[in-house]
């Protein structure tokens, strides 16, 4: 890939399902207001769902999702036991 910025920022729960919180992402890219029937379809129907994707194709949309952007664990917990390092900068995470 290459460096793109995102369209969107998405924040999560922690008691969220994941399919939720993709299936949000999902319904956002589709111009949907409500995700379960998404979700729903997620479950059942994955093939419908990408197609609907592709023939509105969004499938280009870029999101920044905290989940996967943001290093929660050492960041809530004050601690970094891994050294984990910023994936673009290589600099350490300061706690």
């Amino acid at each position: 890939g290459r460096p793109t910025l995102p369209l969107r920022m998405v924040t999560h729960n922690w008691s969220n399902l994941f399919r939720d919180l993709v299936a949000a992402i999902v319904a956002d890219a589709l111009g949907e207001a409500e995700y379960r029937l998404l979700a729903k379809f997620m479950q059942t129907d994955l093939k419908q769902v990408q197609e609907w994707v592709s023939r509105r194709g969004v499938s280009e949309r870029t999101y920044w999702v905290c989940a996967f952007s943001v290093s929660q664990h050492s960041s809530i917990c004050g601690d970094n036991p891994r050294g984990e390092a910023d994936p673009v900068t290589r600099v350490v995470y300061d706690v």
